[in-house]
């Protein structure tokens, strides 16, 4: 499925691309380089910076046991943006990774509303689920199989979990990992929502004569969404669309117009800049 419908305020209901597995794909491999290459820095610093060798701390000691647990702890709160990286930037990039930046992608509501801290932390939890049961499987499956035979068993299962959410995705309704399901969420094509986002402006002649002047009932939102919505619909050519807003325009603005729905919406629009205009 291409799109995605999302109800407005104004109970139009309009489609929108969902992003799609292979963006989101794109996008995650970035955001593996990035938390790779931090990584790697970290253990540098912690391990060639700070030279710290286990092996060469004394077990006779009595500070042995509490000098390891305090150089472990330290080490896990390096490992922790990494670990938290989905859920810290998808908080305070309002839905974005650095790898959804680029791809210009954003994990959304199901609704098309924005998400919140619970959708962000739903869905890193199932990351867990998602991607990555394989290396935390690789903690335990050392000390049994030795370490080569784990990390080849370790990234089977890395991959099977992997093709758990790609199968997901691309079978799901709404293109939805497990994540996503249990949070509500879904991921949308952000250049395919802007580009409906256009100016609430319209060009009005000098001497227009306006029709509706109880366009002054609604706001500058509403006006964006109906611009948008009409807009979006015209070019799929959506009559049921522009059919149910032409109803909800009527409701909202208390009036029957004799017009058809394309002129009335267009209209109303025009009326609504008229009147914003000489306000």
């Amino acid at each position: 499925m291409e799109f995605i419908k999302i109800k407005t305020p104004l109970n139009v209901n309009v489609d929108i691309r969902h992003a799609g597995v292979g963006r989101r794909l794109v996008a995650f491999l970035i955001d593996m380089f990035l938390i790779f290459v931090y990584l790697w820095a970290m253990s540098y610093f912690f391990f060639s910076v700070l030279n710290i060798d286990f092996t060469l701390f004394d077990e006779k000691t009595d500070s042995y046991f509490d000098l390891v647990a305090f150089y472990e702890i330290l080490y896990m709160i390096l490992l922790l943006p990494a670990i938290c990286y989905s859920l810290w930037t998808e908080m305070i990039f309002n839905g974005q990774t650095f790898g959804k930046m680029i791809m210009g992608i954003r994990v959304v509501k199901i609704n098309g509303y924005r998400a919140g801290f619970p959708e962000y932390f739903t869905r890193w939890v199932f990351r867990f689920v998602d991607f990555w049961t394989g290396l935390f499987m690789l903690l335990f499956l050392i000390p049994i199989f030795g370490e080569e035979r784990a990390y080849i068993l370790a990234w089977m299962m890395f991959m099977m979990s992997g093709f758990v959410a790609f199968f997901s995705i691309i079978r799901t309704k709404n293109s939805q990992r497990i994540g996503d399901i249990v949070a509500g969420t879904t991921v949308l094509k952000l250049k395919e929502k802007e580009s409906i986002r256009i100016t609430i402006l319209e060009d009005i002649r000098e001497n227009y004569v306006p029709r509706y002047s109880q366009v002054v009932k609604l706001t500058d939102n509403d006006a964006r969404i109906i611009k948008d919505t009409f807009v979006h619909a015209k070019k799929r050519k959506d009559y049921k669309t522009i059919k149910r807003l032409r109803d909800k325009l009527e409701s909202v603005m208390e009036i029957k117009s004799d017009q058809n729905d394309w002129d009335f919406v267009d209209t109303v629009m025009k009326d609504f800049n008229y009147y914003t205009q000489k306000m």
